[in-house]
C-alpha cells in the first residue's frame, strides 16, 4: 500500500476504491436481478446495472486522464456490504421478503458510494478538476436517485406486501 501524503493521493486513493467498487457490482449485480421476483424491482435493478457500467467506464476515463492506474486499491467496504447481501440472498425466504432484503441491500450499496463520490467530487473541486468534479457530481446525482427510486418502491409496495405474508 502507497502511503496517502496529501488531498490529491487521497482523490487518487478515492478514485481507485469508487472503481474497485463499481467493478464488483457489475459482477454482483445480475445475481440480486435474477433473485427479484418484482417486475418493477428487476426493471429498477437492471436500469442501474447499465449506469454502474457507465460509472466504471467514466472512472477508467477519469483515471487514465490523470495517469491513475483505477486497480490501485481493493475496495474492501464494498466487498464486504456484497458479501453480505450474498450471504442474505443464499437464505431461504418468500418471494416479498427477498425483495424487501434486496431494496434493503442495495439501499446499502448506494449510501456506500453516495459517500465515495460525493468526497471524490469534493477533492477533485479542491484540486481544480472542474471538469472531473462536473462529472463525478453525474454520478453522484444518479446514486442518489437509484436510491430515491429504491426507497420510493419499498415504501409504496416491497415492504408492506412482505408484511402482508
Amino acid at each position: 500500500m502507497i502511503a496517502i501524503k496529501n488531498l490529491e493521493e487521497l482523490f487518487y486513493h478515492e478514485l481507485q476504491v469508487l472503481w474497485s467498487a463499481e467493478s464488483m457490482l457489475v459482477e454482483k449485480m445480475p445475481l440480486m436481478i435474477g433473485r427479484a421476483r418484482n417486475e418493477g424491482l428487476k426493471n429498477l435493478l437492471a436500469m442501474h446495472l447499465a449506469e454502474t457500467d457507465q460509472h466504471k467506464v467514466a472512472l477508467e476515463a477519469i483515471c487514465k486522464q490523470l495517469g491513475v492506474d483505477p486497480n490501485g486499491d481493493f475496495n474492501p467496504g464494498m466487498k464486504g456490504i456484497l458479501e453480505e447481501g450474498e450471504m442474505v440472498m443464499h437464505k431461504e425466504a418468500t418471494d416479498e421478503a427477498m425483495d424487501a432484503t434486496l431494496i434493503a441491500g442495495a439501499q446499502k450499496v448506494e449510501h456506500y458510494e453516495i459517500s465515495g463520490y460525493g468526497s471524490a467530487a469534493y477533492y477533485a473541486e479542491m484540486l481544480g478538476y472542474d471538469g472531473i468534479a462536473k462529472r463525478l457530481r453525474l454520478t453522484l446525482a444518479e446514486e442518489q436517485q437509484a436510491d430515491t427510486k429504491l426507497n420510493a418502491l419499498a415504501k409504496s409496495l416491497i415492504n408492506y406486501r412482505a408484511l402482508e405474508t
